[in-house]
């Protein structure tokens, strides 16, 4: 009879890892892709986490954060094995999810607007490449991914002010480098918008 409940709990935790864990596969797979900046590195790290995430599903509780448990092993692997191997930096690869500014369109831009807008996301791609490994893993996670900060310090396994500081400097230094590439006056607001 407890052989028959072993396997009745280990069903439904399969199950339960169907429908929790692997929806989420895609967008483990890019952040996994960002970290190594290969796609078959990205594809082992990503398969070596999902095997890991279910041989421990047992230990998950059900209506907490999956997706934030499943990258805090990803992170965790890449820092062990991957890291290990090479200096390996973040990709900022032409991701869906890292095209932030196409998220605020009020309405089908005209071409000359796409183009512009398709400057401003190679930019930004460029310049979150530039940015330290700790800042790109911050900006990666909590703007790219979604995480609260408490869940980004969760997976980074560091305290939230320090998520909270790295943040702070990556977008420092973000508005640095995408200044110097676009020149102050694309940025600022004409005077005569200003006085009225």
């Amino acid at each position: 009879m407890t052989a028959t409940a072993t396997n009745e709990t280990a069903a439904s935790i399969h199950e339960r890892f169907e429908a929790t864990a692997l929806p989420l596969h895609d967008s483990i797979y890019r952040a996994n892709l960002r970290m190594t900046g290969d796609p078959v590195m990205a594809q082992d790290l990503t398969q070596e986490t999902y095997l890991r995430a279910f041989r421990a599903f047992g230990s998950f509780e059900a209506g907490t954060n999956c997706r934030a448990w499943m990258l805090q092993i990803s992170h965790n692997l890449f820092c062990r094995d991957y890291r290990g191997r090479k200096r390996i930096t973040y990709r900022t690869a032409a991701d869906d999810d890292v095209d932030v500014l196409a998220q605020f369109r009020a309405d089908v831009p005209n071409p000359e607007e796409e183009a512009l807008r398709q400057l401003d996301r190679e930019a930004l791609r460029r310049a979150i490449s530039k940015l330290p490994e700790p800042y790109r893993v911050a900006v990666t996670l909590v703007e790219l991914q979604g995480l609260s900060c408490e869940e980004a310090a969760a997976v980074m396994g560091t305290p939230k002010g320090t998520v909270l500081s790295r943040l702070f400097r990556a977008r420092e230094r973000l508005r640095r480098l995408l200044l110097s590439e676009f020149g102050r006056s694309r940025t600022l607001v004409p005077s005569s918008a200003q006085n009225s």
